[in-house]
């Protein structure tokens, strides 16, 4: 009996597998112009908030706009290489504002968080850090495959139509 019940269930398995095959197309590959496109309107519409801050708080606020993108492209395996640049510009962004944080200065709402202060001080160099975390970040990404740039290029895009934000 339990022989039995082993066989079936591998019959259909097997069975579900070669029905199932023709479901997908030749080339799903796992990336898709709707993942993409939330990526990038997710990071759109977060910096787009941001660009109305004084340059102060646009640090962590851009590094709230990256930590948003990170989760809606770590939805997807594919877009592993993306998320990996975005991180590290996240990182970079988050130590930056950890080390330069002026205490002095209350916290705004922004994206549905609580955006944080650097010194005025620290701005020429968060513009600096930032300039080369995105330029890093696009490297990244337009360095991969040729099927991975196809999707990665929009992200790429708009990162770059944030670095001017930070000057």
């Amino acid at each position: 009996m339990m022989k039995s019940v082993k066989w079936l269930r591998g019959i259909a398995a097997a069975a579900i597998l070669f029905l199932a095959g023709p479901v997908f197309a030749d080339d799903d590959n796992g990336f898709s112009e709707h993942q993409t496109k939330r990526a990038v309107d997710t990071f759109e519409a977060a910096s787009a908030a941001c660009a109305t801050l004084d340059p102060v708080f646009r640090v962590d606020c851009l590094r709230q706009a990256y930590s948003q993108t990170v989760r809606v492209v770590a939805n997807a395996s594919v877009y592993w290489e993306a998320e990996v640049a975005l991180t590290r510009v996240n990182r970079g962004l988050y130590a930056f504002v950890r080390e330069h944080l002026d205490r002095s200065v209350a916290r705004v709402r922004v994206n549905g968080g609580r955006i944080k202060a650097v010194t005025p001080a620290s701005v020429p160099l968060a513009q600096q850090l930032y300039r080369d975390g995105v330029d890093r970040a696009v490297a990244a990404m337009r360095g991969a495959s040729s099927l991975e740039v196809r999707y990665f290029e929009p992200i790429s895009q708009a990162l770059l139509a944030t670095k001017s934000m930070m000057q």
